[in-house]
């Protein structure tokens, strides 16, 4: 709700991990499984931006931010991207963790001859 402060800027923290993903796999090419992440937080920080857009908190004019009362202090945008947007972060970085598990545990247990079989041809 606009000028509630309840929802403010946690997509900043996904957004900055995207745009230090995106730098890291253009100079660390041989990191392939980064682009797996860098896409979950690119999608991560979009959906929080179009979240907040919908919700009006988000804005295209000064000050962009329409969930933050400035007489309240910076503290609160601050907790708000560390807190909110580092457990968001977090989170995503813990479904992309989960996707290199069971891509681990999908070549062990299912032997490559069976994997053959069910490949489209």
């Amino acid at each position: 709700m606009p000028g509630g402060g309840e929802d403010l800027a946690c997509f900043l923290t996904p957004l900055a991990a995207a745009i230090i993903l995106t730098i890291l796999d253009r100079v660390v090419t041989r990191w392939r499984r980064i682009s797996i992440l860098n896409l979950l937080m690119w999608g991560g920080a979009t959906g929080l931006m179009a979240d907040h857009i919908i919700n009006g908190e988000l804005v295209p004019w000064p000050p962009f931010l329409t969930g933050w009362n400035p007489a309240a202090g910076i503290y609160p945008l601050i907790e708000e991207i560390l807190f909110t947007g580092g457990l968001i972060t977090a989170s995503i970085t813990a479904l992309w963790g989960t996707i290199l598990i069971a891509s681990k545990l999908r070549a062990i247990l299912i032997p490559a001859k069976t994997r053959a079989l069910f490949r489209a041809r």
